[in-house]
């Protein structure tokens, strides 16, 4: 299955029982007569997580509009899976096994075996839709299926409510116009993470549900090591400055939104806070 908004899996889909006290770090950009909250995002995440606090809830109440990354309503999400899926199979007979070297090959089917998942599944598809599949498979075998916050937020909003940064189209070009050496660097990087993945996303959750941002980051940094430079570049950095645009326009029209976006996107070198800060916005963490 593919998910608009779950554009890597090392980043985005984590695994834990909430602590008892949950608070995830939400912050406010002000420009004096403005403001705009922003809250990071995990898209999937397991059963019985607790995130939401008195203070999230009430500004999620109060706020004029919500803003996601894309839209994620039912149908635009069955609108952009099958766009996905048209984009990620070969129609001409080539094989994934055509595309990758013997050694890849070879731990590709190991780690399907270790999830009871034919190999076939996959075998259609180019690099990057195998990697998202692979992912969203070993996530779904260890339990963690219940849906994020976005998933979670949508049903309580109205659609004049919601706000969206970019398209789904756009965010599906990040993987699906990525050239092939970058989706295999992709799929490598994802199998090279399967055995310590529970692992990781275990704490990864744990960092964002405390309201641990640093810590979150050194793991980011280190699930993103494999991926190619590229990449990274269009999933993260260059889509944080694509968004000041419609964000400062929001603040330059008074307006008081929540920003809900993927975590990794309020963390680390170019991320959306410190770009805002450094336009000569107030930056202020309030949970």
């Amino acid at each position: 299955m593919f998910r608009c908004t779950c554009l890597l899996p090392a980043l985005l889909i984590m695994g834990l029982a909430a602590p008892a006290q949950a608070s995830p770090a939400l912050w406010e950009v002000r420009d004096g007569d403005s403001a705009l909250w922003f809250f990071g995002s995990f898209h999937i995440l397991p059963e019985g997580t607790a995130w939401r606090t008195p203070l999230f809830d009430a500004t999620f109440a109060e706020a004029d509009k919500v803003v996601f990354e894309t839209d994620i309503r039912p149908q635009a999400i069955a609108e952009m899976g099958a766009k996905a899926f048209a984009q990620g199979i070969y129609v001409d007979g080539t094989l994934l096994t055509d595309v990758i070297d013997a050694a890849l090959e070879e731990q590709l089917r190991a780690q399907m075996a270790r999830m009871n998942m034919p190999v076939g599944t996959v075998l259609a598809m180019r690099p990057w839709m195998a990697a998202n599949t692979i992912s969203v498979g070993a996530l779904t075998a260890n339990g963690f299926g219940a849906q994020g916050v976005e998933f979670v937020l949508e049903p309580e909003l109205a659609a004049e409510r919601m706000v969206f940064l970019e398209t789904g189209d756009q965010q599906l070009d990040v993987f699906a116009r990525a050239p092939e050496d970058e989706q295999i660097a992709m799929l490598a990087a994802t199998l090279e993470q399967m055995d310590d993945m529970s692992k990781v996303m275990n704490k990864m959750v744990g960092y964002w549900v405390s309201g641990t941002p640093e810590g979150l980051l050194k793991l980011v940094e280190v699930e993103m090591d494999g991926f190619e430079d590229a990449f990274v570049e269009r999933l993260l950095f260059e889509r944080n400055r694509n968004w000041m645009a419609p964000l400062e326009r929001m603040l330059a029209n008074d307006e008081q939104n929540l920003v809900v976006v993927g975590a990794g996107h309020l963390v680390g070198d170019g991320n959306v806070l410190d770009l805002l800060s450094a336009a000569g916005y107030s930056v202020e963490r309030i949970q």
